[in-house]
């Protein structure tokens, strides 16, 4: 990333989303007449209670199609879970697998319980410049 790129940052709170495997649509990228794709340079996750290595859940970030109905490609590893569990108020950092979201789709969080688990007031911050 050139030192002159211009980082956004953007802030979401998550709050328990009252069962298992869903996913957030979270931001939608601009279309290419608004300045195309972004880039993502960081994204992370803080949950603000602690849980157990048998009562968790876990993120995932991923890309969906322009009509925001079908995944398309994946962001990020998959953070949290039970070998992983989350400390309070500790950010943790998703590994990047795939930094580029093209014009049009969206980025997905997707959520999934470990034993019922659930976040407390957690937030995902993504960083992210526009273009490759």
């Amino acid at each position: 990333m050139a030192e002159s790129a211009n980082v956004q940052i953007v802030s979401w709170t998550i709050p328990d989303p009252g069962g298992d495997d869903k996913q957030i649509h979270l931001l939608k990228a601009p279309s290419d007449a608004n300045g195309g794709g972004i880039t993502i340079v960081g994204a992370y996750a803080t949950n603000q209670a602690a849980t157990g290595a048998g009562t968790t859940f876990t993120y995932q970030l991923l890309t969906y199609a322009a009509s925001g109905t079908s995944v398309s490609g994946t962001i990020t590893d998959i953070l949290g879970g039970t070998a992983a569990a989350w400390a309070a108020e500790t950010p943790k950092a998703f590994t990047i697998t795939d930094a580029f979201v093209d014009a049009g789709e969206w980025i997905v969080l997707d959520y999934q319980e470990v034993a019922s688990g659930n976040p407390t007031n957690s937030v995902i911050t993504l960083q992210y410049v526009m273009g490759k």
